[in-house]
């Protein structure tokens, strides 16, 4: 389909990554690596491995404190994470 009406390069872009760029694998890998971003520096810091499997994300910790208070907030975290994509990419949060 032709359009008669100009775009701005912003409207393009928009439209480009929603038809294209951000399918389902692309918001999950977006998620991963919002996760530092969202929990900050000293939990991204411990945080030894994360990542994401129809929709559940897998978080793994060195510290048990770290652990324990990111078990507590994970419904938060998830909520985040997806205010931040922009979709209901994170189902839940699973935290070892």
């Amino acid at each position: 389909m032709r359009r008669t009406e100009p775009m701005s390069v912003g409207e393009l872009l928009d439209e480009f990554f929603k038809e294209r760029a951000l399918g389902p694998a692309s918001m999950e890998g977006r998620a991963v690596e919002l996760w530092a971003e969202v929990v900050g520096e000293y939990v991204a810091r411990c945080t030894e491995d994360v990542y994401i499997r129809g929709g559940v994300l897998y978080v793994s910790f060195s510290s048990s404190a770290v652990r324990a208070e990111i078990f507590m907030r994970r419904k938060q975290l998830a909520e985040q994470l997806n205010a931040r994509i922009g979709a209901k990419t994170v189902r839940s949060i699973v935290v070892r």
